[in-house]
C-alpha cells in the first residue's frame, strides 16, 4: 500500500514537470545539494568541536548558531529530497542505496532527537564542557552523515 502510494507520486504534475522541464529539476537538484552543504557544513564543524579535534571557538556560542544552520539545510535537504525522489519513484524504492540512505536519515535524526534532549546539551550551552555522552553521540552524527553523503551518491552508481 505505501509501496503503491509512492510509485504514484511518479503521476503527480509536478513530477511530470520536473521530467519535462529543462530547468526545474536541475534547480531541485541544486537547492537539495546546498541543503546538504548546509546541513554537512554545520554539523562537521560542531561534531568535530565537541570530539575536542577542533578547540578554536566557545561551544555555547557555536553549538546554537551551527545547530540553526544545520536545521535550515536539512529542511531544505528534506522538501528537495522528495521532489527528486517523485521523478523515478519506482527506480530509487529499487534502489538499495537510496533504502541505505533512508535507513541512515532515520538513525541520524533519532541522534538528534536524542542530543537535543538530553540534559547534557543544555548544559554545554549553558558553558559547561561536552561530556563523554556528547562526545560519543558527535562521533555518531559525523559517522552517520558522511555514510549519508556516500549513500546519496552511491544512488547513482547501483
Amino acid at each position: 500500500m505505501l509501496t503503491e502510494l509512492l510509485v504514484n507520486l511518479g503521476d503527480t504534475t509536478l513530477a511530470s514537470w520536473l521530467r519535462q522541464s529543462s530547468i526545474g529539476y536541475p534547480l531541485i537538484s541544486s537547492a537539495h545539494i546546498l541543503g546538504i552543504a548546509l546541513l554537512l557544513g554545520a554539523v562537521l564543524i560542531l561534531d568535530l568541536r565537541l570530539l575536542g579535534i577542533s578547540r578554536r571557538g566557545d561551544l555555547s556560542m557555536l553549538a546554537p548558531i551551527l545547530s540553526r544552520f544545520a536545521a535550515g539545510g536539512l529542511l531544505l535537504a528534506l522538501i528537495t529530497g522528495p521532489l527528486l525522489f517523485s521523478v523515478q519513484p519506482a527506480h530509487y524504492l529499487a534502489n538499495t542505496a537510496f533504502l541505505l540512505k533512508l535507513a541512515l536519515l532515520l538513525l541520524a535524526l533519532l541522534n538528534i532527537l536524542l542530543v537535543h534532549r538530553l540534559p547534557h546539551w543544555q548544559a554545554l550551552l549553558e558553558g559547561q564542557k561536552p561530556t563523554l555522552l556528547l562526545q560519543v553521540t558527535a562521533l555518531l552524527s559525523l559517522l552517520l552523515w558522511l555514510a549519508i553523503l556516500l549513500a546519496g551518491r552511491w544512488i547513482a552508481f547501483v
